[in-house]
C-alpha cells in the first residue's frame, strides 16, 4: 500500500485516492528496412508502476511514490481501445517522473529476478508476427524477458512524464507502442533462416551468436528506449 509521502516528494497533506489505471496499444505493423511487419500478437507485463514528484524517479530520490500500482497487469498492444488493468493509489499532487518494471521484478530480498503473477506467460512479453519483404515472407514467435540491471531498483528509472496534476477524479492513461520495439531488428538477418516459423526465443538459447538473439536484445533495447507515455485524464 501507498505510505505517506515523504518531503522529497512532495507531500501535501491531502487524504489519499484510489483512481482507475487504464492501458492501451498502438500500431500493429511497422517497416523496418524493406520489410512490412505485422504482429498477429503482442502482450506485455505492465507493472509493478510508481509515479514520482522528483525529476529523475529512482528507488533513492523517491523512496515513497506519489501513485504506486503494486501488482502487474497484462496489456494487449494489439488493442487500441482503453483496458482497465485495476486501481492506481494515489496521493494529490504533482507527478514528473515514473519507474516500472515489465513484470519482472528484482527485490532486494530475491537472489536473481523473477516474474510476476499478471505477466503474460510468466514472462515479460510475448509476441507472433509476419514479416514480408517482395516475394518472401516468414513467421516468427518471441517469448523474452527484460529485468532490472540491479538488485532493488526497477527496469525503467528516472522516465520524465508530464508534469501533471493528480487530482481526484482522474485516470492515469498509459499508451505502449509494441510494434516501434521491433524497428531496430534486423529482419534480413532473420529471413536468412528460412521460411519459418521461427521461434526466436528457442533459437537464441541454441546459439546466442545467432540472428534471433540479435533480434531479441534489439527489442529489450527498444522496450526501455521507446518506454510507456503516460497521461492524467479527467473522468466525466
Amino acid at each position: 500500500m501507498l505510505l505517506l509521502l515523504c518531503a522529497a516528494c512532495g507531500a501535501t497533506g491531502e487524504p489519499a485516492f484510489q483512481a482507475p489505471l487504464r492501458a492501451r496499444g498502438a500500431a500493429a505493423e511497422l517497416t523496418a528496412g524493406a520489410w512490412t511487419v505485422t504482429l498477429t500478437r503482442a502482450e506485455v507485463g505492465l507493472g509493478p508502476l510508481y509515479l514520482c514528484a522528483t525529476a529523475a524517479a529512482s528507488s533513492e530520490l523517491c523512496a515513497t511514490a506519489a501513485a504506486e500500482f503494486a501488482a502487474v497487469a497484462p496489456v494487449d498492444l494489439l488493442d487500441l481501445g482503453p483496458q482497465p488493468l485495476g486501481e492506481l493509489d494515489v496521493l494529490p499532487g504533482q507527478v514528473r517522473s515514473a519507474m516500472l518494471d515489465y513484470g519482472v521484478t528484482w527485490l532486494k530480498t530475491q537472489a536473481k529476478p523473477g516474474a510476476q503473477d499478471g505477466a503474460p506467460g510468466r514472462r515479460a512479453a510475448r509476441f507472433a508476427g509476419t514479416a514480408v519483404s517482395a516475394d518472401m515472407s516468414f513467421e516468427f514467435t518471441a517469448d523474452l524477458d527484460v529485468a532490472p540491471v540491479l538488485r532493488g531498483s526497477r527496469t525503467i528509472e528516472g522516465l520524465r512524464i508530464g508534469p501533471f496534476d493528480l487530482d481526484v477524479g482522474g485516470a492515469l492513461d498509459v499508451t505502449i507502442d509494441g510494434a516501434a520495439w521491433w524497428a531496430g531488428v534486423e529482419f534480413d538477418a532473420l529471413a536468412a533462416l528460412g521460411p519459418g516459423p521461427h521461434d526466436l526465443a528457442a533459437l537464441a538459447a541454441e546459439d546466442p551468436a545467432s540472428p534471433a538473439a540479435d533480434a531479441l536484445a534489439a527489442v529489450r533495447f527498444a522496450m526501455i528506449a521507446v518506454p510507456p507515455r503516460f497521461a492524467w485524464t479527467a473522468e466525466e
